[in-house]
């Protein structure tokens, strides 16, 4: 019973092991900063919503070819908002990244939102360069008005 209880404690040790090698260390995350406005606007109206992401400094916005950095996969939750597109593009300007989303409300009320953007940086190390691409979530509120 001994040799079964260190078998199983010697298992899940290597596990908690690997688990925490999968999960990478928390330098690995983006260093990009999401702001995103509420939408307001008269229902059947077109209104805009405005997304900006920043970067920490040591890293730079880039604009991969040929799909730039874009706002993918937008839903209501509600089914209670249109959006003018189903990809917007992102316009990049001064290492910071602005999306303008023009979305309909089509009910009164607050509308939840949500997608996912697609955007590329470069991390400058003393001697080299490496290139990311990460998803962030978009996530907001459409309030449609009378």
């Amino acid at each position: 019973m001994a040799n079964r209880s260190l078998a199983l404690a010697t298992l899940v040790g290597a596990l908690a092991v690997a688990g925490a090698a999968v999960a990478g260390p928390a330098e690995d995350a983006a260093p990009v900063e999401v702001s995103v406005s509420e939408a307001r606007g008269k229902v059947g109206q077109p209104t805009f919503l405005t997304a900006r992401l920043t970067i920490a400094e040591g890293y730079e916005f880039i604009e991969p070819l040929p799909r730039g950095n874009r706002v993918i996969e937008l839903s209501s939750s509600d089914q209670s908002v249109e959006f003018a597109r189903r990809v917007f593009r992102g316009k990049l300007e001064d290492n910071a990244i602005t999306f303008r989303l023009e979305v309909t409300p089509t009910r009164p009320g607050a509308h939840p939102i949500n997608g996912v953007f697609r955007v590329s940086y470069v991390v400058h190390t003393d001697s080299e360069h490496h290139l990311r691409h990460v998803s962030l979530p978009l996530i907001s509120t459409v309030v449609g008005t009378e």
